[in-house]
């Protein structure tokens, strides 16, 4: 992948699965794109390592005797879950593509983003919802903790639509890593004959209402604010070195997770790109939480994007 020069093209793909109807959608996505992309994809399921949640020393020593290299009951587990996963391939019709299979051990994204270091997967698929009662204790918010983790990007799928995406949205803040998730956004739509949009929200955080409504003449000063936002996104578009003409370009003012959610609602939009950002010297710590409120806000997909040399908290 190259974010400078605007070309992506996924190679390597990861997909979680939980084989919940969430997790299948974002199946059928890899499924697409690695048809479109010529990409090769790992299909994974994660067993919660149970050791974590016993407290009682009895009970741990029991348990851990489960969970011995080769014990009867990892071997179980694990052909359990790889023929839930070959049933899975068959049944979505995807038994042409080369979809290697693994079932790993413990919190399930700590493992998928140890996996993603290991391996070097370019993008990783997974779904939001679904997740069986037991398994809450392991996972939390296990889309969350990826996009917060995981060096690649991220695709949680969450809504209905398992086809290729129909509409694009993606946010700028005319950082590096806003860029990274336009150009990211913007292919995906190219390969999907997709509809794309951009937006930029003026942050009502830097510009709040109330001083602007004490300031003399405050509709001249919006006025101005608003046209020097315009200006700034115009030539971002020019400067991504492609053709604006399918590029649907919006301004709003607000509170930025909530101007992206407002805008994907009204525009009916299937799949939302947008960066992350690390607070200095914090790494896989985000400045402010964006993302993650508009996964939570959002019924459509969305694509969380890391800044050039990020630093996962997890290592292996």
């Amino acid at each position: 992948m190259n974010s400078q020069s605007g070309t992506v093209g996924y190679k390597n793909i990861l997909v979680a699965t939980d084989f919940s109807k969430h997790a299948e959608a974002a199946f059928k996505q890899a499924i697409w794109l690695a048809r479109r992309n010529g990409a090769k994809i790992t299909l994974v399921h994660t067993i919660p390592d149970m050791r974590q949640a016993v407290s009682s020393a009895s009970y741990q020593a029991r348990v851990s005797l489960l969970y011995e290299d080769g014990s009867l009951f990892q071997q179980e587990i694990r052909q359990t879950s790889e023929t839930q996963m070959r049933q899975l391939i068959e049944s979505l019709g995807a038994g042409d593509l080369a979809i290697q299979f693994e079932t790993l051990l413990g919190v399930p994204y700590s493992q998928i983003t140890m996996a993603v270091q290991k391996s070097g997967y370019d993008l990783v698929l997974a779904g939001t919802r679904g997740l069986a009662t037991w398994q809450q204790f392991f996972v939390g918010s296990t889309a969350n903790r990826l996009i917060r983790t995981c060096p690649s990007s991220v695709w949680i799928a969450k809504s209905e639509h398992v086809g290729p995406p129909q509409s694009v949205l993606a946010a700028t803040d005319f950082s590096e890593v806003s860029r990274r998730a336009v150009f990211e956004g913007l292919e995906i739509a190219r390969r999907a004959s997709a509809e794309f949009h951009l937006l930029h929200i003026i942050d009502s955080a830097d510009v709040p209402e109330d001083l602007i409504a004490k300031v003399p003449e405050s509709h001249s000063l919006r006025d101005e604010i608003n046209e020097a936002a315009r200006e700034h996104l115009d030539q971002f578009v020019a400067s991504l070195g492609i053709d604006s003409m399918g590029v649907h370009k919006h301004l709003s003012f607000g509170v930025p997770w909530q101007e992206v959610s407002r805008l994907a609602r009204h525009l009916n939009i299937d799949l939302i790109s947008i960066g992350t950002i690390g607070r200095s010297g914090i790494p896989g710590v985000f400045l402010g939480n964006t993302a993650e409120k508009v996964l939570t806000s959002c019924d459509c997909s969305i694509l969380t994007v890391k800044p050039e040399g990020f630093i996962s908290p997890i290592t292996s």
